[in-house]
């Protein structure tokens, strides 16, 4: 699998993912002291701006992975002070990235890193967003702790701020060199709940400006591992668009904004903090940012889904659909409620899976009749959908453009190794 984005952002340096409070600043809030944070820092290799950015903002339909913003801290120097007359604890969200005060320096000197205390960390398997790669951080303001929980996302107190940074290098087969930061997304938990922003990078790369309706970087182009040109539009959300994929639906029928990542059984591996290889979950605890957490043979884990070595077929494939889909396909979102159709790693019953299970609202021209046809690959709408590119079809329905080779070709090989049917 591939490393994340902070660790390859340049040839000499290393962005954001390296390091981060290994040390006892980890209390300290962002925009206290620019400090930043101890470990491996992993300056930028700058490069060149891509050719491909128009420039141009525009109304984009998606964004990959559209809309797990995540990450950000109150700007500045008041660090989460609210506004007069607003709730305490309310973050008050800049215009500009670095007013946050989670991170110091800036990709165009090499030197862009998380401050003490906003912790970087990565997930067993990704979601998939055009191939980008990403760097994620996560602040817990000082006084106040998340609470474990075994299957849902981590319990994060008021104040909580979640990043992530998409970034391309111009060629992946030296993913090193020439890395080209595009936009950074913050997931804010305010006293009313979560909150989803999106920042884009300048072509200098010396400051994300707020985009609350988003970009298009038009005819974005960058050289495959297999040495293959790609040209894509590639889409920054609007704000308003995160919630289509961040959202659990409540008792009241609304929709609530959530993360998506930050569950215990992606969490569980390991980072390099501060020289030291560590568990992300066991460090998170040692920092005092996280309660609750039991023994590691308790905690469960998501394999590497494209790892063969750490679990079979179907549970890789199941893990890559359930961090891949599972945020709109369960029971708690409005697509899964509508559909019926149920991807999440809980779900058992086959039918709910798509066995033989003919969609809610698919269309004419999507591969076939049934979600899944056991033993066929080729008929199925599922797996159709996550392969196409065309508009309209694919799925997710924002968050991509690009086909996930990878990950069309697991699902391809897991319906393919399931025992026959003849569905009707």
């Amino acid at each position: 699998m591939r490393a994340p984005y902070m660790t390859r952002l340049g040839l000499a340096a290393v962005l954001l993912a390296a390091a981060v409070a290994a040390c006892s600043g980890g209390d300290d809030p962002p925009g206290a002291d620019g400090t930043p944070d101890s470990g491996n820092p992993t300056p930028v290799d700058s490069g060149t701006p891509d050719a491909g950015d128009s420039g141009t903002p525009s109304t984009p339909d998606a964004g990959p992975d559209a809309g797990e913003p995540d990450a950000g801290v109150d700007a500045g120097t008041d660090a989460g002070t609210p506004d007069a007359g607003q709730p305490e604890g309310t973050v008050t969200i800049p215009n500009k990235l670095s007013e946050l005060g989670l991170f110091t320096g800036t990709p165009a000197t090499g030197d862009f890193q998380p401050v003490a205390g906003n912790v970087p960390y990565e997930l067993t398997t990704p979601l998939f967003s055009d191939y980008s790669l990403k760097s994620r951080t996560l602040y817990v303001p000082a006084g106040k702790t998340a609470a474990y929980s075994a299957s849902d996302v981590l319990d994060l107190p008021v104040g909580t701020i979640i990043t992530k940074t998409f970034a391309f290098p111009a060629d992946f087969r030296e993913p090193d060199k020439n890395v080209r930061p595009l936009e950074t997304r913050i997931l804010v938990r305010q006293p009313g709940g979560w909150e989803a922003y999106p920042y884009v990078w300048n072509d200098a790369l010396t400051e994300a400006d707020k985009a609350v309706g988003g970009k298009v970087f038009k005819n974005f182009e960058f050289i495959d591992a297999e040495g293959v040109a790609k040209k894509f539009d590639y889409l920054v959300p609007q704000r308003n668009q995160c919630q289509k994929c961040h959202h659990v639906v409540d008792e009241q029928d609304n929709q609530q904004l959530l993360p998506i990542g930050v569950k215990a059984r992606y969490l569980n591996r390991d980072h390099v903090y501060g020289g030291q290889t560590l568990n992300q979950l066991q460090h998170l605890a040692d920092l005092g940012k996280l309660t609750g957490l039991p023994p590691a043979i308790q905690v469960p884990r998501a394999p590497d889904a494209f790892n063969v070595d750490e679990a079979s077929l179907e549970i890789r494939a199941r893990t890559y659909l359930d961090i891949n889909c599972a945020h709109c396909h369960n029971p708690k979102a409005q697509p899964g409620i509508t559909s019926r159709l149920f991807l999440d790693i809980k779900t058992t019953d086959e039918f709910s899976l798509g066995h033989c299970k003919r969609p809610g609202s698919a269309g004419s021209g999507v591969g076939g009749e049934f979600d899944i046809v056991p033993g066929d690959h080729s008929t199925s709408i599922l797996w159709y959908r996550m392969d196409t590119e065309e508009s309209g079809k694919m799925m997710p329905e924002i968050g991509r453009a690009l086909r996930h080779d990878a990950g069309s070709q697991l699902i391809a090989d897991w319906i393919d190794a399931m025992p026959p049917r003849t569905c009707k």
